[in-house]
């Protein structure tokens, strides 16, 4: 399995060969219709922290995220996430030794989005989520607020802390994310999560395509 320090020193040779491209243009404000798929190193997922759990050996959690959101209003969007992967070394073969468990889950929900200016946005956001992590499901809500800031036609930055209750589960995270247009509207991600003494990293792409849909906006309705 690739470690987070090499995911890292992935993304910053990605970052140094996408800036080498030609400049491409991008729309004015951040775009709330999407898809975007990533893979994800984190020591806690949807507010479940295995570490919490003796039973759990303080294992990790990696696996894949597939996200999407759509514009509804100029102002309100839908979306949701899906992870599926591994608690990775959170089970117990019986002779000393540790195992991954199956790990799963999806958030769903919608959010609001406040233009500041031209180029920052504020987001607040509420979910439904529910994880399966070996056969125990639980399921509960989510909030999160966010900034976005667009910096220049290829770089966006996004900050964002997400509040989790899930059955007997509280949690909370902070997330620093970067995003740097390549091509028309596909960008590649990259977002370090901080849950408490809890961290996390993942790597990804997105494609914005709600000008292919909606022509000169981003939602159903202007």
């Amino acid at each position: 399995m690739i470690s987070r320090f090499l995911a890292t020193k992935i993304f910053i040779a990605l970052v140094l060969a996408v800036m080498l491209l030609p400049a491409v243009a991008w729309a004015d404000g951040p775009s709330y219709t999407y898809v975007g798929a990533s893979y994800e190193w984190t020591d806690s997922k949807f507010g479940v922290d295995p570490s919490d759990d003796a039973s759990f050996n303080d294992g990790s959690i990696a696996g894949v995220s597939i996200e999407g959101s759509l514009g509804i209003l100029s102002w309100l969007h839908i979306a949701g996430e899906y992870f599926t992967g591994d608690c990775v070394d959170c089970g117990s073969t019986g002779d000393g030794g540790t195992s991954d468990l199956d790990f799963d889950g999806y958030q769903f929900g919608a959010g609001v989005n406040f233009g500041i200016n031209d180029k920052v946005d504020f987001i607040l956001r509420g979910y439904y989520v529910d994880v399966d992590l070996n056969n125990i499901i639980g399921d509960g809500w989510a909030s999160e607020a966010e900034f976005r800031s667009q910096f220049s036609d290829r770089v966006e930055l996004q900050v964002s802390y997400a509040y989790q209750d899930l059955d007997s589960v509280t949690n909370s995270d902070f997330n620093v994310g970067l995003l740097y247009r390549v091509w028309d509207g596909v960008a590649l991600t990259a977002r370090g999560t901080v849950a408490g003494s809890d961290t996390g990293f993942d790597l990804g792409v997105r494609w914005y395509f709600g000008d292919l849909l909606f022509g000169d906006r981003d939602s159903i309705v202007r």
